[in-house]
């Protein structure tokens, strides 16, 4: 990621950690996943905390603060999960080479690209894995903007020309698809190695990026014949 970019991020975290406190306070009332945070600091600390066992937390805090969001329009909210996400947005910004759009202006395109999956984004007391849905949200929303970019520039271009200039046929998206999973799962198991990763995460990523085996499959398969264990096993 850019270093203007990171600034940017540098500077959102400054603002958001400054907003009047009343935001905040108004929020925990309405949040039960925000009722245990005593201030933004608070909670951008446990949206960074990528252990297994802090996954659920976090899946709530996005869900809380995507809610705010929405109903609010307070610009401290989406600082929060810029900043938050700042991680995934410079692993997916990190990937772009494009002809089309200046590489000045790329940071744009994919913060301009989280911010319209927050608009986007399911929110539903039931949604799961809000994480791994924004991250594919917001690559669908910079991949047809450069899609888009591509095609006006090679307005006569056949599709295997415009896959020439970086836009994905159906095959390539796949190809893509499976090296932005595979490459998840080497960081997966990078963390493993220097963290002791328990195996059964690992078992879970075998079955469900390798094997492409259905999450909901692969617990009715392996969990006990009980459907509370089940879905508690289906939602951690």
């Amino acid at each position: 990621m850019s270093s203007a970019l990171r600034t940017v991020i540098e500077r959102l975290r400054r603002d958001a950690l400054a907003a009047p406190r009343r935001i905040f306070d108004e929020s925990r009332t309405r949040h039960a996943a925000l009722a245990g945070h005593a201030d933004v600091a608070s909670v951008l600390a446990a949206l960074a905390d990528d252990r297994e066992h802090t996954y659920p937390e976090r899946d709530a805090l996005t869900r809380a603060l995507l809610s705010e969001h929405r109903a609010t329009g307070e610009a401290l909210w989406a600082s929060v999960l810029l900043v938050a996400y700042y991680p995934m947005l410079s692993r997916l910004r990190h990937r772009l080479v494009s002809d089309a759009v200046p590489r000045d202006e790329l940071d744009q395109v994919v913060v301009t690209a989280f911010l319209a999956a927050l608009g986007e984004l399911p929110i539903h007391e039931q949604a799961d894995r809000i994480a791994m849905r924004l991250r594919q949200r917001t690559e669908r929303q910079v991949f047809a903007f450069l899609r888009k970019e591509r095609e006006q520039q090679h307005p006569s271009a056949d599709p295997d020309e415009l896959a020439m200039f970086g836009t994905e046929s159906i095959n390539a998206r796949r190809l893509e698809t499976t090296d932005e999973e595979l490459f998840d799962l080497a960081l997966l198991l990078e963390r493993a190695a220097e963290e002791g990763i328990p195996q059964s995460s690992l078992e879970v990523v075998a079955a469900t990026v390798l094997r492409r085996e259905l999450l909901r499959s692969y617990v009715d398969r392996v969990a006990p014949d009980d459907d509370l264990v089940r879905e508690r096993m289906y939602q951690r």
